[in-house]
């Protein structure tokens, strides 16, 4: 049971992936220019912090001492003090010519706004088990393929040395994820113990992949062509 459910958490999660995003096959390719890729990142600042709010919610609830200790680990890890990772994405902000102090400022999207408002609905409704599926697979997990895609591309196409400081937000994550992405994984699969529970998981994987989809629209829309969202405009 256990390997097939692993295995359709892993599906559910990947039929919508947002590696697959146009947005990132262009930063990829180095076809975005260093502010587009910086829009990106204020979007993703706005989207974290609410993320790892949802965090610190499931922590302060969850029973399960080795499920609380991991989601403190977690949090531990994203808001050290001396080397937050929010502020890793304020210095690939400023390296891309863009004033870092606006980071927090900047415009929050329609798609960004709809990610971080679903994700406090699902900590507030669903079973901790099936909210967990859905920020440790559906949401965070995806963020290491996504990495080990443009991250050559910054080296490459935009200049950044390897394990420069500028990027190393994307770089850190790569092997950050891969440990988190493997104990949310089990996580999930030890306490989802009922096909009511494994259902639900699934259902919130799949939900998360479509929201952050959604997201991604939204930032390809407004950073390549200045629209806030995809609505066709009618000939006139």
């Amino acid at each position: 049971m256990g390997s097939s459910f692993h295995d359709a958490l892993t599906a559910a999660r990947d039929k919508n992936h947002s590696k697959d995003h146009p947005f990132f096959d262009l930063w990829a390719a180095g076809k975005l220019t260093g502010e587009q890729t910086a829009f990106y990142c204020t979007q993703h600042f706005h989207y974290v912090g609410d993320y790892l709010n949802w965090l610190a919610y499931e922590a302060s609830q969850i029973p399960r001492r080795d499920v609380k200790a991991y989601l403190f680990e977690n949090l531990g890890d994203e808001e050290n003090p001396d080397d937050r990772h929010l502020d890793m994405l304020k210095d690939y902000v400023a390296a891309s010519g863009v004033d870092r102090e606006s980071v927090e400022t900047s415009i929050v999207l329609p798609g960004t706004d709809q990610l971080q408002n679903w994700g406090w609905r699902m900590v507030y409704h669903q079973p901790w088990q099936a909210a967990l599926a859905g920020m440790f697979i559906g949401l965070e997990s995806q963020f290491l393929d996504i990495c080990k895609k443009i991250v050559p591309a910054l080296h490459k196409h935009y200049g950044y040395k390897e394990h420069g400081r500028e990027i190393r937000f994307f770089e850190e994550h790569i092997h950050a994820d891969e440990i988190h992405g493997a104990k949310g994984f089990a996580i999930v699969e030890k306490y989802c113990t009922t096909p009511e529970l494994q259902a639900a998981a699934l259902k919130q994987v799949k939900e998360a992949t479509i929201r952050r989809w959604r997201y991604m629209n939204n930032i390809y829309w407004y950073a390549l062509h200045g629209r806030e969202d995809d609505t066709p405009t009618l000939p006139a």
